[in-house]
C-alpha cells in the first residue's frame, strides 16, 4: 500500500533529481527479453546467457555482429552467428524507437515542468545502444545512462555513482524508480538514494525494509507523491559532504 501522499511529499522534500529504469518502467519490454531470445537461439539457460552478458556485453559498446560472434564462440556454436545477429539487430532497432508505456510521457512531462532533473539508468547490451541514443528521449529526459557506457551494471554502486557524478547531486537528493527489486530498489537503496518500486503487474510480495521505498502501480501516481518543485538545497556531492 502506498503511504499517504502528504507523508511522501515530506519524505521526498529534498529530492531534486529523479532517475528511471527503462525496460519495464518507461519502455514496454518484449514478451521475451533480448537475453531470453539469445538463450533460446543458443539452446542455453537464461541464467547462463545472462551471466555471459553481464560479464562483458553489458559493460562496453559493441556491434550486434561482433557480439553475435563473441556469444557463438563462448558457447561453442559458430553456426549460430547469423541467427544471433538477427536477434541483436532487432533489439537495437527497438531501442532506437522505444514503445513507451502510456503513463510514461505524461509523468515525465509533469515532473520536468516542475523543475526536476530527469534521468534514466539502464542495464543495456552494448549492441543495443541506438546510434542516436538521446533522440527518443531528448524532450523527456536530461540524460540516459547505459551500463555499456558507464561500465557498471545495476545493482552495482558504480552504476548509481555515474548519475551522481554527472548530475552533481548527492545520493539523498536522488530518487530512483524501477521495476526490479534487486537491480533498482536494492541497488539504489544501498547507494543511499530514495527509491520507488514500480509494480506494474501487481505481483505483490514483501518490499525491502527501507523507509525510503514506496510501491507504485503506475507512474501516474509519482507526481502526486513529490513536492511542487525541487527544494532550494545544496546540489553537489562536495557541498553535501
Amino acid at each position: 500500500m502506498i503511504a499517504e501522499p502528504r507523508l511522501r511529499r515530506t519524505l521526498w522534500a529534498g529530492v531534486r533529481g529523479i532517475c528511471f529504469d527503462l525496460g519495464g518502467t518507461l519502455v514496454r519490454p518484449e514478451a521475451e527479453p533480448t537475453t531470453g531470445q539469445v538463450a533460446q537461439v543458443l539452446g542455453s539457460s537464461l541464467d547462463e546467457a545472462r551471466s555471459v552478458m553481464e560479464q562483458g556485453a553489458k559493460r562496453r559498446r559493441i556491434t550486434p555482429e561482433d557480439l553475435a560472434h563473441d556469444l557463438a564462440a563462448a558457447f561453442g556454436r559458430p553456426a549460430l552467428v547469423g541467427p544471433l545477429t538477427h536477434v541483436l539487430e532487432r533489439a537495437r532497432q527497438r531501442a532506437a524507437e522505444p514503445d513507451l508505456f502510456p503513463d510514461a510521457e505524461p509523468a515525465l512531462t509533469a515532473l520536468r515542468q516542475r523543475g526536476f532533473a530527469l534521468f534514466a539508468l539502464t542495464n543495456s547490451l552494448g549492441s543495443s545502444i541506438p546510434v542516436e541514443p538521446r533522440q527518443a528521449f531528448r524532450n523527456l529526459l536530461d540524460q540516459v545512462f547505459y551500463s555499456a557506457e558507464t561500465g557498471a551494471v545495476k545493482p552495482e554502486r558504480e552504476a548509481f555513482a555515474a548519475v551522481e557524478h554527472a548530475s552533481g547531486l548527492a545520493p539523498d537528493r536522488l530518487l530512483h524508480v524501477g521495476d526490479s527489486l534487486r537491480a533498482d530498489v536494492a541497488g539504489a537503496a544501498a547507494a543511499g538514494w530514495h527509491t520507488a518500486w514500480l509494480d506494474r503487474r501487481r505481483v505483490g510480495g514483501p518490499l525491502l525494509s527501507s523507509a525510503r521505498t514506496v510501491r507504485l502501480h503506475t507512474l501516474t501516481t509519482l507526481p502526486l507523491l513529490l513536492p511542487a518543485g525541487p527544494a532550494s538545497v545544496p546540489t553537489t556531492n562536495s557541498e553535501a559532504r
